[in-house]
């Protein structure tokens, strides 16, 4: 039987590695995206993959932060940080950071006593599982959203 935080584990690589249950994880959904598509705004008034990445990375450093009993600001210019020029250099530390903060994001995740996932956080109506089932979704649910901005671009995933 799969304890919590094993769970937890597995379902937080699934969004961010391979095999989610839904379709195409985060990494796998940013295969063959290059700096220039990355940039784009395919969408009129949305965003672009590459603010979206940085968006999941901003959020597992928030996420984890919460999680260490600490209670981050998030100011606008974090959540969604402007894209620097798109250079192959900035692209590639721009996964790098993704990347980083889903290292820390799993091992807080394992870390975190498996007591403690059902209690309500501090000052919220909403559970420490909650919150950390809410990141795993959050990578999902921008994973979607590269789809469709891939396909948008004319760079659908491959079937």
């Amino acid at each position: 039987r799969m304890s919590e935080r094993s769970r937890l584990l597995d379902l937080a690589d699934r969004a961010y590695k391979t095999n989610a249950w839904c379709g195409a994880s985060l990494l796998e959904a940013l295969v063959g995206v290059t700096p220039a598509m990355a940039a784009k705004h395919p969408i009129k008034g949305g965003h672009s993959i590459w603010e979206l990445v940085d968006h999941v990375a901003s959020w597992n450093i928030v996420v984890t932060q919460r999680m260490q009993g600490e209670t981050p600001t998030v100011p606008a210019e974090f959540n969604f940080p402007p894209s620097p020029k798109p250079t192959p250099a900035a692209w590639r530390a721009t996964l790098k950071r993704l990347a980083a903060s889903h290292t820390l994001f799993r091992r807080e995740i394992a870390r975190f006593p498996e007591a403690k996932l059902g209690r309500r956080r501090p000052r919220t109506k909403m559970t420490w599982s909650v919150l950390i089932y809410g990141q795993i979704e959050h990578c999902l649910y921008h994973a979607g959203q590269v789809a469709l901005l891939r396909r948008a671009l004319g760079k659908p995933l491959p079937s």
